[in-house]
């Protein structure tokens, strides 16, 4: 094992090494296909019966401040929606059954043989600052989204040439292809609508200003968002008996978070997998929300000749022990797999066969040496300094080693890791987790298609993109199932990014809380949470 530990970098605890040690005893030397999978706990507790307190404050602890950018036009870090959706409504909503649903757009319509989305939007609703919600917003909104030059939702909107206004409430979306994805594309950051009157305001990133059931009302960037409930909000009918303040604290430290939910100094947090056991020794609820996120090492396929060859990386997919990691380091929570979307998914791939999950080091060690690299190769690697991220990193870097690969592997600060992976894209490697998003277009233009912000070396698959572009145009069913099946296979057949293991969402919360949960993309949801007097 060779892994490099350089400047601003540090070692594993204690906890973390022996977690390790647990891995490296079985990465010697032949192989053994995955044991079967391991997968996450069930829920644990139920919240108090009883009235909702509606003047009540929600105190939230969340792992991340997601870059300190809650801009949904040019935020790139992948768990930023948690800070969003209180303040920003979009066009449509996702339902609990994944279905897209009326939001800000009271209606649609397709025509032009798929090539225009007429949208009907609600009367009635203005922003925070007091400007009204109308055809012009929207218009400004989307030309921003498309055409700004740090937006990261252009592979989102790049169906869409032009936005017509043709009535203060409604607005006509002109397609180049016909796209069956849109609507649920914006129901996401896409479709989130900022006043027209803040878009040029120098603190957007820090203050955001939008339709949604609360405002913003103090920032103090890396530590706390404040949020209070915004009177005028259109649909505050859903939101009656919500807490009118939401305070959003950031917290790195996940035994930190857990033990501010137990002793009652906050009221719930988000918990890492391998806290499962914990959480609920601990009273209270657990609440385990099923997504469409995974573990996975996304690589900069670009910026190290290596990582260019699919050879090479077969050759880490298979240096990864996948269900040994789920098991030693993430609680067993996480369900082993080579692909990006969870088994049962409508758009993950089926019959992969044993030999895409297979661990084999002494197999990956001669398949790197086949490519032309007997001797190995040296590449970079980020991680957030917060377990278990790093401890999974450390791990792979270290599976790595065994088959000849020396791995950099540099720990940081969650804004320095974006920033060297998708930002200046120095970075070979990042170990991360996907959320999960709201259509798996949204998962294959930001992961495989070039110009996704997590695809920073642009490297795209041209069977792959094909079928992106036939996903878009193929209408909902099964046909559209088909298409993704077919990229999420040709995804595991050609290793882009090498998921680990597919996770959930686990949520702990005091019997008071009542109503929390997550998005399918796999953000914390605090629009409706209700405190519960108890």
């Amino acid at each position: 094992m060779s892994v490099v530990i350089g400047t601003r970098r540090r070692t594993a605890a204690v906890s973390a090494a022996a977690a390790l040690a647990v891995l490296l005893a079985g990465c010697g030397g032949g192989g053994s296909a995955d044991p079967a999978p391991t997968g996450p706990g069930a829920s644990v507790g139920s919240a108090l019966a009883g009235p909702a307190d509606p003047e009540a404050t929600l105190r939230f602890v969340y792992a991340t401040d997601a870059s300190k950018n809650y801009d949904p036009a040019t935020a790139a870090n992948q768990f930023v929606n948690a800070f969003l959706l209180p303040a920003y409504d979009r066009l449509f909503d996702i339902d609990a059954q994944g279905a897209v649903v009326p939001m800000l757009a009271e209606s649609s319509e397709v025509g032009d043989g798929g090539r225009t989305l007429t949208l009907t939007l609600r009367e009635g609703v203005v922003f925070h600052d007091g400007a009204p919600f109308d055809a012009a917003a929207v218009a400004a909104n989307i030309e921003r989204g498309r055409t700004a030059e740090r937006s990261s939702l252009k592979p989102d909107l790049a169906v869409i040439t032009a936005v017509d206004v043709l009535d203060p409430r409604t607005v006509a979306l002109r397609l180049s292809a016909p796209s069956a994805s849109l609507p649920a594309l914006l129901a996401d950051r896409a479709g989130m609508m900022v006043s027209p009157q803040a878009l040029a305001n120098p603190d957007l990133d820090l203050r955001p200003v939008g339709a949604g059931p609360y405002r913003v009302v103090e920032n103090q960037p890396g530590a706390l968002v404040v949020y209070e409930r915004f009177d005028d909000y259109w649909n505050a009918g859903a939101t009656a008996g919500a807490a009118r303040r939401i305070e959003v604290q950031i917290q790195l430290n996940p035994e930190t978070r857990l033990r501010s939910v137990q002793a009652g100094e906050a009221d719930a947090t988000v918990v890492n997998l391998d806290q499962y056991a914990a959480a609920t020794g601990a009273g209270g609820q657990v609440l385990v929300q099923p997504g469409t996120g995974a573990f996975l090492v996304y690589l900069n396929m670009a910026s190290n000749p290596a990582l260019a060859d699919p050879a090479v990386r077969a050759a880490l997919s298979m240096a990864v022990d996948r269900a040994g990691i789920s098991q030693a380091i993430l609680g067993g929570q996480c369900t082993a797999s080579p692909q990006i979307f969870p088994d049962g998914y409508w758009a993950a791939a089926t019959d992969l066969g044993p030999a895409a999950s297979t661990f084999d080091a002494t197999a990956a060690r001669q398949a790197l040496a086949d490519a032309g690299y007997p001797d190995g190769f040296s590449m970079s690697m980020t991680v957030i300094n917060v377990a278990p991220y790093s401890t999974v990193a450390e791990a792979v870097a270290a599976q790595f080693g065994q088959i000849g690969v020396s791995v950099d592997l540099q720990i940081a600060e969650p804004a320095q890791v974006i920033s060297g992976f998708t930002g200046q894209k120095t970075v070979d490697s990042y170990v991360s987790q996907w959320p999960g998003a709201v259509d798996p277009a949204r998962t294959v233009g930001s992961l495989f298609l070039s110009g996704g912000t997590f695809n920073p070396g642009g490297t795209q698959d041209e069977e792959i993109a094909r079928l992106a572009a036939e996903g878009l145009a193929t209408p909902e069913g099964d046909a559209r199932s088909e298409v993704y099946r077919q990229i999420a296979a040709r995804a595991v057949d050609q290793h882009l990014h090498l998921p680990i293991c597919s996770s959930p969402v686990l949520l702990m919360a005091s019997p008071n809380v009542r109503g929390l949960s997550t998005t399918i993309a796999g953000a914390p949801d605090l629009r409706a949470v209700e405190m519960v007097a108890g």
